[in-house]
């Protein structure tokens, strides 16, 4: 019994370890139909911050928004999940502003972009909305110049393609943004060639050695991380910084995923290094 304990212990301490070290910077690339020939867009992905006590305090999300900063990218998008989403409560007292208003130190040439998760709200909207920045997405979209940036709302509550997409002109390249990846697999093949990124998997976030790969098959949607294709969709998932439910994460450390886009025209397709 006390080395089942102290078995459990040791994992748990890993487990927490890995939650809350640096974020790894991941990198891809990928074609965007309608980018001009020549043109490359920079856009910086992070997903699931779960700001709260214990793994994701104040303190560390700001160093994140620094960490993401001198990344240098021309666009930075949030997926989503902002709030702590732990299955217990953790002694202290941590705000939705807490959560919230470090994202407005972040800065990109193009513009900082979020969308909203299963987990916020609208007292979400409202904070967002009074700091200025980010610049909140839901089913509507953004010409910032090389491309459009359209936002889908989560799942959670009313998530519409058509509005997010309409008056978009054709030919006009677009990167859509989403929390839920498996959005992509309810939905038909979009009415346009575009790039859809997502959150919300967390990568599995516990995904022990030996037992990951039947986890996997039990859960419903199969696309956690990286990059999937399907009925003329392309989607790229990250699996965020923060935790959901237990502060913990085993074989899926918390990163930030950096993706050049390109036209069509240009190099080769790119993958994580």
């Amino acid at each position: 019994m006390a080395v089942a304990v102290a078995a459990v212990l040791l994992l748990a301490a890993r487990g927490y370890a890995e939650a809350t070290r640096t974020p790894r910077l991941v990198e891809a690339a990928l074609p965007l139909p309608g980018l001009a020939e020549g043109t490359e867009v920079r856009a910086l992905l992070i997903a699931d911050t779960h700001g709260g006590l214990p793994d994701m305090p104040r303190g560390r999300l700001e160093r994140i928004v620094a960490q993401a900063n001198r990344a240098g990218a021309d666009l930075i998008l949030l997926l989503g999940d902002y709030h702590t989403a732990h299955a217990f409560a953790w002694p202290g007292r941590h705000r939705l502003e807490d959560s919230l208003e470090p994202f407005a130190k972040l800065r990109a040439p193009l513009g900082v972009f979020a969308v909203r998760g299963n987990h916020d709200n609208f007292w979400t909207d409202r904070i967002m909305g009074r700091l200025g920045s980010p610049v909140l997405l839901v089913n509507t979209h953004r010409d910032v110049g090389p491309l459009v940036v359209a936002g889908l709302d989560s799942a959670a509550y009313r998530p519409d393609l058509a509005k997010a997409l309409a008056g978009i002109p054709p030919g006009r390249p677009v990167l859509l943004l989403a929390h839920e990846p498996e959005q992509f697999a309810w939905m038909d093949a979009p009415p346009r060639p575009l790039v859809m990124v997502a959150g919300h998997t967390h990568g599995g976030q516990i995904r022990p050695p030996l037992l990951s790969a039947l986890l996997d098959r039990l859960r419903p949607y199969r696309c956690l991380r990286g990059i999937c294709r399907d009925r003329g969709w392309t989607l790229v998932v990250t699996s965020g910084v923060g935790t959901s439910w237990v502060p913990l994460r085993l074989g899926v450390p918390p990163e930030m995923a950096l993706l050049t886009l390109y036209a069509p025209s240009g190099r080769k397709s790119g993958t994580e290094r």
